[in-house]
């Protein structure tokens, strides 16, 4: 059985409006609707990237592939590489560029470490939207974006956060080892933000901003999964509830090569 984070449910299970399909969690900031919700993290996320016509962009979990959409229809990318697992994501979402004549976007399968394939220096922009935290080896990652972007461009990221450590005997340590295992999250990539921002500057690449989404993502998101089947209800007010516990929280980040 595929992984809910990585099937195509959310095409059909939640409202999209098409060619935009997504599955992130969305940016709920006086959006009532997932669409809307899902796409203003998208927009959010070009428009600090500064997208334009000259860019050359390569994003890496591109899932059902909305966030291209929103990059070549709205900005106006000439150029977009996207990486995904290879699976029924990708066949929808290569199924539905092709449809689209979405010239600009060539999709690649496999799963981040396939980016060693490409030349250094390449890419003004790197986008990895809603999907870092499942990557395995982070470290590794970072020296690969490092290594791909061009001078002066832009690794811009959300990720999900660990505030504050829990005692290994706590009750609530049993509940986030079951909710982490569920998400796919590595224990290797529960960190703190302070952390992240570290293991970047050490890399080499220097972050210019970073923003707490919690507020804008998890209440949201659980108030949309009211609507949603029983598992996506307890999975989201699960998340929520360590969110409001100070356990979680969700943070943007904008990264530059110098």
């Amino acid at each position: 059985m595929t992984p809910y984070p990585f099937t195509i449910a959310p095409a059909s299970d939640f409202p999209q409006n098409p060619p935009y399909y997504f599955s992130n969690f969305g940016y709920w900031e006086n959006n009532s609707n997932y669409p809307t919700a899902a796409k203003k993290m998208a927009t959010l996320t070009g428009d600090a990237a500064g997208l334009n016509k000259d860019s050359r962009v390569l994003e890496i979990g591109s899932g059902l592939g909305g966030s291209v959409f929103v990059w070549a229809k709205d900005y106006s990318v000439s150029e977009i590489i996207a990486v995904n697992l290879e699976g029924e994501q990708s066949k929808f979402a290569k199924e539905l560029i092709a449809k689209e004549n979405l010239n600009s976007v060539k999709w690649k399968e496999g799963d981040w470490k396939i980016i060693s394939e490409l030349e250094d220096s390449s890419f003004t922009h790197i986008i990895c939207l809603d999907c870092i935290y499942h990557f395995q080896d982070k470290n590794a990652f970072y020296k690969e974006v490092k290594r791909l972007l061009k001078p002066n461009g832009k690794f811009v990221f959300t990720d999900i956060t660990f505030p504050k450590s829990i005692g290994r005997f706590s009750l609530y340590y049993k509940f986030l080892e079951f909710l982490t295992s569920v998400a796919m999250v590595p224990k290797e990539n529960q960190n703190t933000s302070k952390q992240t921002l570290q293991a970047l500057e050490d890399i080499g690449l220097h972050t210019i901003h970073t923003q707490e989404w919690g507020e804008y993502v998890y209440p949201g998101f659980a108030g949309f999964a009211k609507s949603q089947t029983k598992y996506l209800q307890v999975f989201a007010n699960t998340i929520l509830h360590f969110y409001h516990s100070g356990f979680l929280n969700y943070q943007f980040y904008v990264v530059e090569k110098r």
